[in-house]
């Protein structure tokens, strides 16, 4: 397979139309976003982000030494109506934003003030001191007053929005939980060389760009895959060999900021086309969705995420009645998975998108198809029906062996 030259060939072509699409966007941007897009993520010096801690600060006692109340304003990002969405740039803020009140002088709101800005505090310090913590150890300072992890993780949110700055730039990390596998090379921070070709299980995604230094790669293509279970599937399947030189990374499910930090770092850098393989069902179209075009959380942060040139492979919703699957290996919707595809169509990205829209409309009609279930997965089916041999997972023989795919309407 991987000696087909129709497959390289394909692979090639897109690759060079992309660098083109680069260069182009490269063109319209701003000297900001031109630097930030050079690293591959958003960096504002370290003092920069200690400034504005300080106007924070200072801000809040003023109020206080004038008689008012200090109050905590930033943007609110509850509602879809907060953000907009632009093909190629994927959802940003929306110009008119509704902003969220912290007030020092409400009781539903006095004890996060509090804990606002105690964080703010230890942020100040990390950055000072140029030192790093993670969201875990920032929760066990003060356990009893969070109450949970989902509250800390909020509050950190909340205070990156307060100051306009990326979550990365705060200095507090979240654990990340993506691999890597393939042809790519990189130094941490403490100048350890990390290479992803060596591992039989994949390499931990790092949680921040500087245990990324020096990225070196000969690779060709990346494939992203929604799950852990299919990636080591197709690790002990030798998919990186067969289809070298090439990229495997997976998110786990829903991505964390650390793989898509990646993402977007090897697009900035290398131009690498890029794959995406998920589940034929509205979480899976939602997972490839935040990858391409972003999430609402991060609103303010996915143009130094996203990867709008990635293309859906599949499995696609419409792909699932040519593969003969038997009725028996479909799984029934659950409410969460209704009300997941009803929210999911009328989103922004994919109302402005319809072959993507055909795809969730498609996918929200009552029953999903996950690809890798080892005990029900069909492979024997699948070969048959792509006739291409057992070597590799036959979906994903499907979706990348069929070339014509990689540059026609066969990818989204």
């Amino acid at each position: 397979m991987n000696n087909s030259a129709d497959f390289w060939h394909s692979v090639d072509f897109l690759s060079r139309q992309l660098c083109v699409e680069w260069q182009q966007s490269k063109r319209r941007e701003t000297p900001k976003d031109a630097q930030c897009g050079q690293s591959g993520l958003f960096v504002s010096q370290r003092h920069d982000v200690l400034k504005k801690i300080e106007k924070v600060i200072l801000k809040m006692t003023q109020s206080i030494s004038e008689g008012d109340a200090p109050v905590f304003s930033y943007p609110n990002k509850s509602s879809w109506d907060s953000v907009r969405f632009e093909n190629g740039i994927g959802i940003e803020p929306a110009r008119d934003q509704k902003l969220s009140h912290v007030r020092f002088d409400s009781l539903q709101s006095v004890k996060k003030f509090g804990l606002m800005t105690r964080i703010l505090s230890i942020i100040y310090n990390l950055i000072q001191q140029n030192k790093y913590c993670t969201k875990r150890d920032l929760y066990y300072q003060f356990p009893e007053l969070l109450g949970s992890q989902t509250t800390l993780d909020n509050l950190v949110d909340n205070v990156a929005c307060l100051l306009e700055t990326p979550r990365w730039d705060l200095h507090v990390l979240a654990t990340c939980k993506g691999s890597v596998a393939g042809d790519l090379q990189f130094y941490s921070d403490q100048g350890h060389f990390v290479d992803c070709s060596v591992s039989q299980t994949g390499v931990p995604v790092p949680a921040h760009m500087k245990d990324m230094q020096n990225m070196t790669t000969g690779a060709r293509f990346v494939l992203i895959v929604e799950k852990d279970a299919t990636f080591q599937r197709l690790l002990g399947d030798q998919f990186c060999h067969k289809f070298r030189p090439c990229i495997m990374v997976t998110g786990k499910g829903f991505p964390d900021l650390g793989t898509r930090l990646l993402l977007r770092a090897l697009w900035d850098r290398f131009q690498l086309p890029m794959f995406i393989l998920v589940d034929a069902d509205p979480h899976g179209i939602e997972i490839m969705c935040v990858y391409k075009f972003g999430s609402k959380a991060q609103a303010a942060e996915n143009r130094f995420l996203v990867v709008p040139n990635m293309k859906w492979l599949g499995i696609l919703p419409t792909d699932l009645d040519g593969l003969n699957i038997h009725e028996s290996v479909f799984i029934p919707f659950t409410k969460k998975d209704m009300d997941k595809a009803s929210e999911l169509i009328g989103r922004p990205y994919v109302l402005a998108n319809p072959p993507i829209a055909t795809q969730a409309r498609i996918s929200s009609l009552g029953f999903k198809f996950e690809h890798i279930y080892p005990d029900k997965l069909p492979i024997e089916t699948l070969v048959k029906y792509m006739s291409l041999g057992h070597e590799v997972l036959g979906v994903v023989h499907f979706v990348l062996a069929t070339t014509s795919c990689v540059v026609t309407n066969r990818s989204l």
